[in-house]
């Protein structure tokens, strides 16, 4: 049985609806999977209104910091309407709004002519903003070739256009989580570029380690297996599509993980499925 734990819609950097994303998931044989929009859940109303054989699982990304460093953590099977979360949802979208316009002025500011209305008519269903979308609007006015050169020159973390993300500790993340009743997973380890910070972080009350990943080298997910057996941590793993152009994976259903590989996950969430 193919499962697919980490993807992304048009409700925050991806390119696909809900809908969109649910299709795709039916036509490669995914029987279970969970949308995980970067710090919001509207999306999970709008596929879970879809009929559909695919299991939904209630899920999202949440944006953490430890030591100087972006961390995402993602929470499953939380209640999605506990206060805790919606309340941490709402802070979020106002904050990612104020972000993108501020990244906006000041890529204005530094000679780099876009603006808030193109964004919004290049992608007109899309509910929340965040830097691919900015990279694609730079791209379209002819001020770099494709997203990755973006990320590493105008919207770089170094560079004068950069606005960071609001972020809470970790430790403030995973008790959101746990407080809704739902899991906490570290996402895809490898990009955190530091395994200390790893092994350091989980000694915070994670759950489990996102171990297969689109990412993941096979040296990664053996690496990544045993930090997580040692632990007795669940393991996950998911395909983190966005649907951006030229970006492995370039459709849902190329990235998949097998069932068997997510057993204890699996039975952690069984009430569900």
């Amino acid at each position: 049985m193919l499962v697919d734990f980490h993807m992304h819609s048009t409700f925050s950097d991806g390119v696909e609806t809900p809908q969109s994303l649910l299709q795709h998931a039916m036509e490669h044989n995914i029987s279970i999977m969970a949308l995980t929009d970067h710090d919001e859940i509207d999306g999970i109303d709008e596929l879970l209104s879809q009929p559909s054989i695919v299991k939904i699982i209630t899920g999202c990304e949440f944006s953490g910091h430890y030591k100087g460093k972006d961390i995402h953590i993602l929470g499953y099977n939380f209640d999605r309407r506990h206060r805790g979360i919606c309340e941490f949802i709402d802070f979020f979208k106002n904050k990612r709004k104020s972000r993108i316009i501020e990244i906006i002025n000041r890529c204005n500011e530094h000679g780099y002519h876009i603006s808030f209305e193109e964004l919004q008519k290049l992608y007109p269903h899309t509910k929340a903003y965040g830097r691919p979308h900015v990279a694609q609007l730079l791209i379209n006015h002819g001020y770099a070739t494709d997203v990755q050169t973006v990320f590493s020159t105008i919207l770089s973390s170094k560079s004068p256009c950069y606005v960071p993300k609001v972020k809470l500790s970790v430790p403030e993340i995973i008790d959101i989580i746990h407080n809704a009743n739902g899991l906490a997973i570290m996402a895809h380890p490898k990009l955190i570029n530091n395994d200390t910070y790893v092994e350091e972080l989980l000694e915070f009350d994670f759950d489990g380690v996102e171990v297969y990943h689109s990412k993941h080298t096979k040296d990664d997910i053996d690496k990544y297996l045993t930090l997580a057996n040692q632990r007795s941590l669940v393991v996950t793993g998911g395909s983190d599509y966005h649907g951006i152009p030229n970006r492995y994976p370039h459709f849902l259903g190329e990235f998949t993980v097998r069932s068997e590989q997510l057993t204890d996950f699996l039975g952690r969430i069984s009430e569900n499925i």
